[in-house]
């Protein structure tokens, strides 16, 4: 199938690696053009030079922080030096530190709200205006299962994350006749170098060995198995593409049937 979005330009945020890179990866097969942000520099280098010989094309980028305001204002300036507009805007931001909502202190609440929420705002309000103009743009958020089902000890990335989630459907119902799409992801257990992070963190903090590790991880999951990078940035590839126009305002999991809700 055709995506029909080749030569289209996007912007993907927390690229260097995890779901970020697959979902650049996947929009680059399709032919879209690329720019690509993190906080990590040699990390953000690697991936865009890994996607740049793979594509055949430029990849631009840019390392930001999109927690701080100047920051994300160096990166929008960053993007339109190169970019006339942005087609495409994949956000996606690391989570908060694990705490309790009882234990969240006011600062982190606000530190959480800069992080996941307002980048989200700031990023919209430079790139939807030439999305509507040109009557064609895609919005999509990487969010968490925890939209829907709250992780415990994970208080401010449920509070944001649901936020960012109801703003995004207020938007998509805003803009849709002009065209432009306004859609969430939530990954459920899909295996990146996060993943292999976490897993040698708890090996280390509790003896327990990988592979009952990876057992306990997978046996909530109906598939029975962690999902691959490349198969959620398919998912986000269609969602972006000319074929999903229909689409818009909906959370879409990428979680091989770990929700455990219909709706």
């Amino acid at each position: 199938m055709d995506l029909g979005i080749a030569g289209k330009r996007a912007l993907v945020c927390a690229a260097s690696r995890g779901l970020g890179k697959a979902a650049a990866s996947a929009l680059a097969g399709e032919g879209v053009e690329l720019f690509l942000c993190a906080r990590d520099t040699e990390a953000l280098r690697s991936a865009a030079g890994e996607i740049e010989r793979a594509c055949g094309r430029t990849v631009y980028y840019q390392s930001a922080d999109l927690s701080d305001p100047q920051s994300r204002l160096a990166l929008i300036a960053g993007v339109e030096a190169v970019f006339p507009g942005v087609d495409i805007l994949i956000h996606n931001v690391g989570g908060p530190k694990s705490s309790s909502a009882e234990e969240t202190s006011l600062e982190d609440w606000q530190a959480g709200f800069q992080q996941l929420f307002q980048s989200v705002v700031h990023l919209n309000q430079a790139f939807l205006p030439g999305m509507k103009e040109n009557r064609w743009g895609r919005i999509l958020a990487v969010t968490s299962l925890s939209v829907m089902e709250p992780i415990p000890a994970l208080a401010i990335s449920n509070a944001m994350r649901a936020a960012v989630t109801n703003m995004l459907k207020t938007l998509a119902d805003e803009v849709a006749k002009a065209n432009v799409c306004v859609n969430c992801v939530a990954p459920g257990h899909i295996f990146t170098d996060r993943t292999e992070e976490r897993l040698r963190m708890q090996m280390e903090r509790t003896g327990v060995s990988r592979e009952k590790l990876l057992g306990e991880w997978t046996a909530a999951v109906p598939a029975g198995r962690m999902g691959d990078p490349r198969e959620f940035g398919a998912v986000v590839a269609f969602l972006c593409s000319q074929q999903a126009s229909y689409i818009t305002g909906s959370t879409i999991c990428v979680d091989g049937g770990r929700r455990r809700s219909a709706f």
